[in-house]
């Protein structure tokens, strides 16, 4: 930070003189980060005109302290086999681009690993040949059937999407 700067300060009224980065969509268009803000503020909120706080979060990461984890810490089903076959397949799904990725909300093409997905599957229905019911057995070849097909359609949507990139 240059002398000017420290002299200065920034111009949304905190006093530290520090640089601050600007927030996106902030009415001062200042994210004060240096806690020493009128409201000793350390929230990485963004700061009004007066250094106050505003209380929002304009485009900063939530801190995993923010975040009510409780509330996903819920009841699930007693595991099955076809729940742990289906909970791969959902995998390979979100890998092949069908579904969205959950975290990002974004679909993405990862081939070699929704391969891996579907062969896991495969090696659980392998291992457990002679121990399925009659359900299992068609339930899970099912499964398997349509993953191929997807893995087909997906891998051809990627080389089309790959060559219009090229092109």
């Amino acid at each position: 930070m240059s002398e000017e700067n420290e002299n200065e300060g920034c111009g949304c009224g905190c006093g530290c003189g520090a640089e601050h980065k600007d927030a996106d969509g902030c009415g001062c268009g200042h994210d004060c980060q240096c806690g020493e803000g009128e409201g000793n503020c350390e929230c990485n909120h963004a700061h009004d005109e007066g250094g106050r706080c505003c209380g929002h979060n304009h485009g900063a990461a939530a801190s995993d302290e923010d975040i009510d984890y409780s509330q996903f810490d819920v009841d699930l089903p007693k595991p099955t086999l076809i729940m742990i076959v289906t909970t791969i397949a959902q995998q390979a799904m979100v890998s092949m681009g069908i579904l969205p990725n959950p975290a990002t909300g974004k679909s993405v093409f990862l081939m070699k690993q929704a391969s891996y997905l579907i062969d896991s599957i495969d090696v659980l229905f392998e291992k457990t040949k002679g121990n399925r019911t009659d359900e299992e057995t068609r339930t899970i070849s099912s499964v398997m059937s349509e993953l191929r097909m997807l893995y087909v359609k997906a891998s051809e949507e990627k080389s089309r999407r790959d060559a219009a990139k090229k092109s």
